[in-house]
């Protein structure tokens, strides 16, 4: 299963998102179901997090989240923005397809 970034969702796609997309695109709530973090999910950001940062490559905390949604759900996630593709590096099981 298949999870839409906010970028996707801009662009009049709908299906499985997370409340973060929902939350920067509203508009996108019609149409979509919605995934929401558990503890796990925050606890795995943190982790995710501090791996970025220790290689100098940290990226906005939603994605993060986002992504950490997606790794505990074992759901790939889909998205225009090139910069999860830094979290592929710290986070090899993260599944994830820059869409073009």
């Amino acid at each position: 299963m298949e999870v839409l970034d906010t970028s996707l969702l801009i662009e009049g796609k709908r299906g499985l998102t997370t409340i973060f997309s929902i939350i920067e695109y509203p508009l996108a709530s019609k149409g979509s179901r919605i995934l929401f973090p558990k503890r796990e999910g925050f606890l795995k950001s943190i982790e995710i997090m501090v791996k970025l940062r220790e290689i100098g490559k940290p990226v906005p905390a939603i994605d993060v989240l986002i992504a950490a949604i997606c790794i505990r759900r074992d759901l790939k996630l889909l998205t225009r923005d090139k910069h999860f593709l830094l979290i592929k590096e710290v986070e090899p099981e993260f599944k994830v397809e820059v869409v073009g």
